[in-house]
């Protein structure tokens, strides 16, 4: 617990918790608001570039999310050196930890569903691609559900995200 100490250590993991941060909610709000709409525009050419795109950005967001998670729990944990009163007894253990759950759960999302999901839906969109005939209905409609449940789980993340985002802006000053 003396490292989480360490001014230099401090500053270290606060540059990395608030830089990824910035970087997890900036790159899931350009998702959410500028990238999906556009690919919908762009219709078929616009599928293919989210098949393309999909596993590189995945792969930046869990890197990106993980450096967030790890160096808040150090940041954290700071915190409990003093006991877990802290949680419930000042504003700033309450709202940090608000944050930190809707940063999990949206953690959690990204982790156990988005990915999943998505590769669902692109081999879904290859089977339809390459079929010789028009689309089995069946498959259309797996396909609309599939993307209006990530749909959903897009929107339920990015809530998520704000309250996180928020809470851990104003805690400091509670």
């Amino acid at each position: 617990m003396a490292l989480l100490s360490n001014l230099y250590v401090i500053l270290i993991l606060r540059v990395l918790h608030i830089g990824a941060g910035i970087m997890w909610v900036g790159s899931a709000t350009l998702y959410l608001l500028l990238i999906i709409p556009a690919a919908r525009t762009a219709q078929s050419a616009g599928q293919k570039f989210l098949q393309t795109l999909g596993p590189k950005f995945g792969a930046m967001m869990g890197l990106v999310t993980t450096v967030t998670v790890l160096s808040g729990a150090l940041l954290y944990a700071r915190f409990f050196a003093g006991g877990i009163s802290f949680i419930w007894n000042t504003g700033a253990g309450f709202a940090f930890t608000v944050g930190a759950v809707a940063a999990l759960g949206s953690y959690a999302l990204g982790a156990g569903y988005f990915g999943k999901t998505q590769e669902k839906i692109g081999k879904l969109g290859a089977e339809m691609e390459s079929a010789q005939s028009a689309p089995n209905p069946a498959k259309v409609q797996e396909m609309k559900r599939l993307q209006s449940s990530l749909m959903k789980a897009y929107q339920f993340d990015f809530v998520l995200l704000v309250i996180a985002m928020l809470a851990m802006a104003v805690a400091r000053y509670l």
